[in-house]
């Protein structure tokens, strides 16, 4: 039987039988064996195959639809993809004739680290077609050595979700400008009057500030008013702002004391107050929102000591776990989905939980879960790192807990999501989740185990891909993953006051990982401003130094791992470039405390198991091991992933083979006896051999000592 890219039926479409009411059942699509030209198409197993672009002109087929297609009825061409390298632009044709002017342009592929979802409207072929469509004919871009793992290929009508974001996107992007310069400006110049101390404990929210007409304005006459602005308002809006307090010119310093919870049940933890100045020319900013500086904390936690860097990522029942002492693991990473533990209705098998004014639900096998993941990690006395991931709303119905949680500009194509900052709701279904997890794995007795660190969602650089906010400005984008991340420290410092939250990157540093997608430097120095314009608090960064790529060990040979700020990534071989830029005093938490970098996904690939290929990804891990020793700023490095998995787009970045790997199930790869022998008296031994698979004498030789430079032609 010849490869096929999907093996599945083709459905007969409707709309010559049914009135045009019913909506049109979606047509699935396989590939073609004939007349792939450039492109080589390969079956992978399990209904996925690999197309690898070999020339200037790659293309192929779909196989014939004898009943056609009807493009007007479902216009959507949609797959999921698995992509390491990305493609360039697509083009589709319709099949006959195969003409340029009955083709049309879409996006290429993004690169991938996960099943994302692609889509290319089709739309405008409509009147453009003379006869019955066939075939669509797939061109991938203008180059050769291009990847990418496909499945489920469909035509299909817009959903429900895409018909809403079509809608809102039209409408925003009239308003994007506007909103930028607004954030803009409240962000810059000077201001006359500063908010100095936000204090927070079980009852009451205490503001202390300086207020300062200045010289042309008290000229001008006017009122200064104290003003509350909750989370989900926008900072470049002052009308959504709320009247708290008038504050006199004569005043001076202020302070004002309120109840911590609002009458409808609104919690104030996570509320900005600022001063805003009413003129007869207009309102502006007098003093910027400040958050919380400082919340009661429950007692009884001490701080928790890591005993090593060595961690494993992605933990939970079901894996090895034998190897937590034999390798000496002293963290981990585990991943938390909220959708899967909490619900925003009664049902069975769901506990009530009061939170902001109203009852949520939790769930009683997602909470299981969590607390067997939790509770052995606590046996082997590890060190946890949540990371808060929230699945898409696409299909949840209006009301769930799935459709508040999620912000409402999403694009399904993303794997993730960002929270909704856009109302109460959305607020307060995002406050109800992190606070069960806070109240629940930060008790003093640790019944159910403990969260120490929060990374506030995956590779937000890769925000289209991993925590999607739709078509959105760099600087749109950090204000609402800024929030996010103040509501989740605010949140745990109720609970425990050694916590602390990480901003995830991946490695593209001064570079974009896709369309629609981010530089990690712009979005920290963004983050950095927001930070002191709204009150600094002490966040870390949690990196993803992977290799240039992916499939690659030997990143010693990476060309675009450059020793200056501007370098496009930061990889294994460049980590200094992190260490230099955290501890640049400006960008040091108030100045003076270096935030800490933890390195929590990455892993070195073994391309496949033969000698030379396990050599390698060995040798790789004991040069960044040697690497990350030097840098006193990088506390930990989450080995991902602990074992190979077969939907990691063919990756085996594991320490162990497959499960089902046929030679050696589940067995340990030389990579991992390294890893067991870092940090330990047999660390020398055991890397003596790499030096020569790098090519050097002394280990000395792979640390950078030199100045990182602003620009690499320094």
């Amino acid at each position: 039987m010849t490869p096929r890219l999907l093996l599945l039926t083709l459905l007969p479409l409707l709309h010559a039988v049914f009135p045009c009411d019913i909506r049109a059942e979606p047509v699935l699509l396989s590939l073609s064996e004939a007349g792939p030209h450039e492109v080589t198409l390969v079956s992978v197993g399990e209904g996925v195959y690999e197309i690898t672009t070999t020339g200037a002109d790659p293309f192929l087929f779909t196989d014939v639809v004898p009943a056609g297609i009807n493009v007007s009825e479902n216009p959507i061409l949609a797959f999921e993809y698995f992509s390491l390298t990305g493609t360039g632009e697509i083009q589709v044709f319709a099949v006959p004739p195969t003409q340029e002017a009955i083709s049309v342009h879409g996006p290429g592929l993004g690169r991938s680290e996960g099943w994302s979802s692609h889509r290319i409207d089709l739309s405008p072929l409509v009147g453009r077609v003379t006869g019955p469509v066939k075939q669509l004919r797939i061109d991938f871009g203008r180059n050769a050595g291009k990847t990418a793992q496909l499945r489920n290929i469909v035509l299909r009508e817009l959903n429900e979700d895409e018909r809403t974001l079509a809608a809102r996107a039209a409408e925003d992007k009239a308003q994007e400008a506007a909103k930028d310069d607004l954030l803009r400006a409240y962000l810059g110049g000077d201001k006359h009057s500063e908010i100095t101390l936000v204090k927070v404990d079980s009852t009451t929210v205490v503001i202390e500030g300086v207020a300062d007409w200045g010289v042309d304005e008290r000229a001008g006459g006017g009122v200064m008013w104290l003003v509350e602005m909750p989370v989900y308002g926008d900072m470049g809006d002052p009308s959504s702002f709320l009247e708290i307090k008038a504050v006199s010119p004569e005043e001076g310093r202020f302070t004002h004391t309120l109840p911590r919870y609002a009458e409808d049940g609104r919690d104030r933890l996570y509320s900005r107050w600022a001063v805003l100045l009413k003129t007869d020319s207009g309102i502006s900013y007098s003093a910027r929102g400040h958050y919380a500086d400082t919340v009661k904390t429950r007692p009884g936690l001490a701080e928790a000591t890591l005993r090593g860097s060595k961690g494993l990522g992605g933990f939970s029942p079901g894996r090895p776990v034998e190897d937590i002492e034999d390798l000496g693991i002293a963290a981990v990473t585990v991943n938390i989905d909220l959708n899967s533990f909490m619900a925003a209705e009664a049902g069975d098998g769901r506990m009530p939980y009061e939170y902001g004014g109203r009852t949520w639900y939790t769930v009683d096998g997602g909470v299981a879960h969590l607390d067997d993941t939790m509770k052995t990690a606590a046996e082997h006395d590890l060190v946890v790192s949540a990371i808060i991931l929230i699945s898409p709303a696409t299909g949840a119905p209006e009301g769930s807990f799935r459709r508040l949680v999620a912000h409402p500009d999403a694009d399904p194509a993303g794997i993730y999501v960002m929270p909704n900052f856009t109302s109460a709701e959305g607020v307060n279904a995002y406050g109800a989740a992190l606070n069960f997890l806070a109240e629940r794995y930060s008790r003093p007795d640790g019944e159910f185990g403990r969260i120490h660190h929060w990374i506030v969602h995956n590779e937000v650089n890769s925000g289209w891909v991993w925590t999607n906010m739709g078509d959105k400005s760099a600087l749109r984008y950090m204000d609402a993953y800024h929030k996010s991340m103040r509501m989740a420290q605010l949140i745990a410092w109720q609970y425990d006051p050694f916590s602390k939250v990480y901003i995830s990157l991946e490695h593209h540093w001064n570079s974009v990982y896709a369309d629609h997608c981010y530089k990690g430097k712009e979005l920290l120095e963004m983050l950095l401003q927001f930070s002191r314009a709204e009150g600094d608090f002490p966040w870390a960064i949690a990196y993803h130094p992977y290799p240039e790529n992916l499939r690659d060990p030997r990143v010693w040979e990476d060309d675009t791992a450059w020793f200056s700020f501007d370098t496009p990534r930061i990889t294994f071989k460049n980590m200094e470039v992190i260490d230099a830029w955290v501890k640049k005093p400006e960008n040091r938490y108030q100045e003076t405390s270096v935030r800490d970098v933890q390195l929590t996904e990455q892993g070195p690939n073994s391309p496949d198991y033969l000698e030379e290929s396990l050599r390698d990804q060995a040798a790789c891990m004991a040069y960044l091991w040697k690497k990350m020793a030097a840098l006193d700023s990088v506390s930990m490095f989450h080995f991902h992933n602990w074992v190979d998995n077969r939907h990691e787009g063919g990756l085996r970045i594991g320490l162990r083979r497959f499960p089902d790997d046929e030679e050696d199930p589940h067995g340990k790869k030389p990579v991992w006896y390294v890893f067991q022998a870092l940090d330990t008296e047999n660390e020398a031994e055991s890397t003596e051999f790499a030096k020569e698979v790098i090519g050097i004498k002394d280990w000395s030789e792979v640390i950078y000592t030199g100045e990182i430079t602003e620009t690499k032609g320094e």
